[in-house]
């Protein structure tokens, strides 16, 4: 990706579309806008091949909005994170076809696990350190994101639609899993960064 980012970008700077000072702008934006892209595209198709396209849009609306606030692991490389998120994607849409959790088990994983990822939460990347106010606000909106992830959770249990329901909390109980796992990594690259100085 990082490749065609270039070869793109410098088309545009040949053809005097950007100038030189643009050069790294651009470039970061066609790298990340192709790496969305194909993401989302491999996604759909896992969707559809499962038959739960409707499954997968309840997914990714939980799961953005719970990641945005409360952050998580950071893989290191382009091509790992994509695998792995797309082996997620594939694990849990699994989970939803073919295991059945009832109405009340499904309401008390995804009530437990949204409590443990706002006490979880932020989970801060060693890239990234977050100032004080900067972890309120994320907060607040990681209480807006719950709040409205039970009110969608409620409405599923009006319109009897569980499955979408047992979408919402396996997605909240995985968010917990990659909150647990990103602040264990966290703290090794920490300890790392103290030993080498």
């Amino acid at each position: 990706m990082e490749k065609l980012a270039c070869i793109l970008t410098e088309h545009l700077i040949r053809k005097n579309v950007i100038t030189e000072e643009k050069r790294c702008i651009y470039e970061f934006g066609f790298q990340i806008g192709m790496e969305v892209c194909l993401n989302t595209v491999i996604s759909i198709l896992i969707a559809i091949a499962c038959g739960m396209v409707v499954e997968a849009i309840v997914f990714f609306w939980v799961f953005i909005a719970l990641r945005s606030y409360a952050g998580g692991l950071h893989l290191r490389t382009y091509l790992s994170c994509l695998l792995c998120s797309c082996l997620s994607l594939f694990i849990l849409l699994s989970i939803v076809k073919y295991f059945y959790i009832g109405a009340l088990y499904s309401l008390a994983i995804e009530c437990i696990s949204l409590f443990l990822i706002r006490i979880l939460a932020p989970v801060q990347d060693i890239n990234r350190k977050m100032e004080r106010e900067e972890i309120v606000k994320f907060g607040k909106k990681l209480d807006c994101s719950i709040i409205k992830i039970l009110f969608l959770s409620i409405l599923f249990c009006i319109l009897k639609f569980y499955r979408l329901l047992q979408v919402v909390s396996v997605t909240a109980a995985f968010m917990v899993g990659i909150l647990v796992i990103g602040k264990i990594s966290y703290k090794k690259a920490v300890s790392n960064n103290q030993q080498c100085i």
